[in-house]
């Protein structure tokens, strides 16, 4: 019950967040929090291993440049932001469920022993799914906030497999800081949930790389650009 209230808060806040944007400086607000707490716990996991100033340096990096790029999403639009969380939080929920329910080869059992290869081709579905619908949703709700986008097309596929894939990536890495720092989580600040790295794991990874490939595709698809 604490973990699934936990998670149904966390959402909702973030959610409310991405959709407020820049008015009253809600986001940048909510990444300036999420990188100080993060920052913390990354020192914590990392300073036995690092000089204490190198540490503080790579936590910063790795907090701020990615949420910079994430609200550079949301400035390019609303579509953007919420194709990249859902196909994210939607990505790690079918790895959980269908992992827990059909995983019988492990993925990483050294890093992550529960992930399995039958979760991680679920969350790559999803996670594809996600970016091939998000644009028709967000077009009937306001077609200004997804830019005149229909649909992503064949781009769909590519962002969702991406944000799948460079996801895993993140989760796996944040796995390899824990298991180093020879602890369970990054942090207590979400009961259930761990600390703020454990939620924020593959946006983090994601988020420059779904940036950079929007960029890179937004000639095809960006109407307007």
């Amino acid at each position: 019950m604490t973990r699934a209230l936990t998670s149904t808060v966390f959402a909702l806040v973030w959610l409310v967040g991405v959709i407020l944007g820049f008015r009253w400086y809600v986001l940048p607000a909510l990444c300036a929090i999420v990188a100080m707490i993060g920052i913390h716990e990354f020192i914590r996991l990392t300073k036995d291993r690092l000089p204490s100033w190198l540490s503080i340096l790579l936590g910063f990096l790795y907090l701020t440049i990615p949420l910079a790029c994430f609200l550079l999403l949301r400035i390019w639009g609303l579509l953007f932001a919420l194709s990249l969380l859902f196909s994210v939080w939607g990505a790690d929920t079918a790895a959980y469920i269908f992992g827990s329910l059909f995983g019988r080869h492990k993925l990483a059992p050294k890093l992550s022993p529960k992930k399995s290869w039958e979760g991680f081709i679920a969350s790559v579905f999803f996670s594809v799914l996600v970016w091939m619908i998000m644009p028709l949703i967000v077009n009937a709700i306001d077609k200004n906030a997804a830019n005149g986008i229909v649909s992503f097309g064949g781009y769909g596929v590519i962002l969702g497999l991406i944000a799948a894939v460079v996801g895993l990536g993140g989760d796996l890495f944040e796995s390899w800081l824990k298991r180093r720092a020879g602890v369970k989580d990054a942090g207590t600040i979400l009961p259930g949930h761990g600390g703020i790295l454990d939620r924020f794991d593959s946006l983090l990874a994601a988020a420059p790389v779904i940036m950079i490939a929007v960029f890179v595709l937004s000639m095809g698809f960006w109407t307007g650009h």
